[in-house]
Parts: structure tokens; sequence; C-alpha cells
């Protein structure tokens, strides 16, 4: 007589992925709140996890930091792919897509790596291609929002990457108290996009300004 085979790896490996996940989210929030040094066992026991369980996923705080910023990055880029479908309304999605930046606090763990941040631009491949994909999903909604006459014409995609990158920077130094100024700064900025403004001072940052050799 055939028997079923047993679901136990299966739940085993969920329980595994939970786990995984739950570490990767402790680690995250940790690296913003208490910087890059938090304990091992801090993270472990914010995750509900045992120690052995977190070194078994990942075998030092490097992999750990790596992790945290690529799964950032491929949240980051599903809300890229879900904003620039809006196409009928290219300034609403490029606003969702800038708060939305600031939302994931991608910042505090990018801020933690900037020493390295040469040589994890060559291990973390997601690291190394999302600039070129956000660049690519945020020109199409910088264009139309212009074109429609509902964004200053003199700020560039460029220009977009380098605010939206100094307002995460910025939210990563408040406490969660003090959010609502990062809030308000978003909308600040955001209306400065608004035609009408005065004469910005130099060229507009280009695509080309993102490459170096």
């Amino acid at each position: 007589m055939s028997t079923a085979p047993s679901p136990v790896p299966a739940r085993r490996r969920a329980d595994a992925q939970r786990n995984r996940d739950r570490i990767i989210a402790t680690a995250h929030l940790a690296f913003i709140r208490h910087g890059i040094g938090v304990p091992m066992e801090e993270i472990a026991r914010g995750a509900e996890v045992g120690v052995g369980t977190l070194y078994r996923h990942f075998a030092d705080r490097e992999a750990l930091l790596r992790a945290v910023i690529a799964a950032g990055l491929e949240r980051l880029m599903t809300v890229s792919r879900q904003e620039t479908d809006h196409a009928t309304d290219p300034w609403g999605a490029l606003c969702r897509f800038v708060r939305r930046c600031v939302e994931l606090r991608l910042g505090g763990t990018l801020s933690a790596l900037r020493p390295r941040m040469a040589q994890a631009m060559k291990e973390i491949a997601e690291l190394a291609d999302a600039r070129q994909r956000m660049l690519e999903l945020l020109d199409p909604l910088v264009r139309g929002a212009q074109e429609r006459g509902q964004m200053r014409t003199d700020v560039s995609t460029g220009d977009m990457i380098i605010l939206i990158g100094m307002l995460v920077r910025h939210e990563c130094e408040l406490t969660e108290d003090k959010e609502w100024i990062t809030r308000r700064h978003v909308e600040i900025v955001l209306d400065g996009l608004r035609p009408g403004g005065g004469e910005l001072p130099g060229p507009t940052v280009t695509l080309t300004d993102f490459h170096h050799d």
C-alpha cells in the first residue's frame, strides 16, 4: 500500500524561511536604531530565534548586513514596478514612489555599509544593478510629469536619485517619535518640484553622472 509523502520536510523548509525573514526584518530595524555593532544575540532575541539558528542562516555580521540590504532593495524594486504602472498619473506615481522609498528605511543599512560600499557593490548583485534599474523606472515618471506640466523641467531623473538618497539618509537619523519630521520634509521637497520655483544653480544631474569606472 502506497503512503503519502511526509509533509514534515516541506514544513521545516517553510519554518526555516520564516525564521530567515524574521531575522532579516529584525536586523534591519536594529541596524537603523542601534548601528551596525548591535549584538547578534540581541537580533536573535528580537527575531525570537536562537543564536544558533541565526548563525545557521548567516555566517557572520557581514553576511546578515548584505542580506538585509538585498531584501530592502528587492522591496524597493517591487514598489518601483507597482508605481510605474500608473502611466496616466506620472506625478502621483513619482510622489508615491518617493514616499515609499523613505518608508522602507533602507538608508540606515546602506549608511552602515558605506565604509565598505565599493566591495559590497561587487559582492551584492542586487546592489550593483539596483541603481540602474531605479533610473530606468523613474525616468518615464519624471519625463511624463514634466510633459504634463506637473513638475519643473529643470530637474532631472539624476537629481531625483540624489534627492531620494538625501531624504533616506536624513530619515534614518530620527527616533520613531520624530518620524513626522521626515514626512513633513518629503512633502516640502515634493512641493518644491512643482513648476514655478526659482532658478536652480548648476546643471542637472545626468544619467551618465552615475556611471563610474
